[in-house]
């Protein structure tokens, strides 16, 4: 599991994580508490996981000028 926190836009990013399918990798929200939102994923390897999420949300139009963090869930 990995979580983001993100104090704004966090609709775009579930929206964008729940449909990201690119070389058969997934997300699925979890659980959302204040800012944090916690993924499933199906990566093996959780930091990667989260690197990918953070790219994958950096390269949209509104994601460049975001700030958040990214990381594993334990």
């Amino acid at each position: 599991m990995i979580f983001l926190n993100a104090p704004i836009q966090q609709d775009k990013i579930i929206d964008l994580l729940n449909n990201y399918n690119e070389d058969g990798v997934t997300f699925q929200l979890k659980s959302q508490n204040g800012m944090k939102l916690v993924f499933d994923t199906n990566m093996e390897d959780s930091e990667a996981a989260a690197k990918l999420a953070k790219a994958a949300i950096k390269a949209q139009r509104w994601g460049s000028v975001l700030y958040f963090q990214a990381g594993v869930e334990k």
